[in-house]
């Protein structure tokens, strides 16, 4: 899947932050996503993070 922005191709765990936080709209990637939501990409890395440690089934560990 790529993004709906700038056709960058999508992860795992960015089509989870989009099922968490951008729903209705197209899947976007990590930077595109942050920029539409007005946070750093770094702050979105950290709710992955967080997200993982919660157990959510959405992310996965990155090797």
């Amino acid at each position: 899947m790529k993004c709906a922005r700038c056709s960058a191709g999508l992860s795992y765990n960015e089509l989870g932050l989009n099922k968490k936080y951008n729903p209705a709209g197209g899947a976007l990637c990590l930077g595109c996503l942050a920029a539409k939501l007005g946070v750093s990409e770094a702050r979105l890395r950290e709710k992955i993070e967080e997200f993982l440690r919660a157990g959510c089934l959405l992310f996965v560990k990155d090797t």
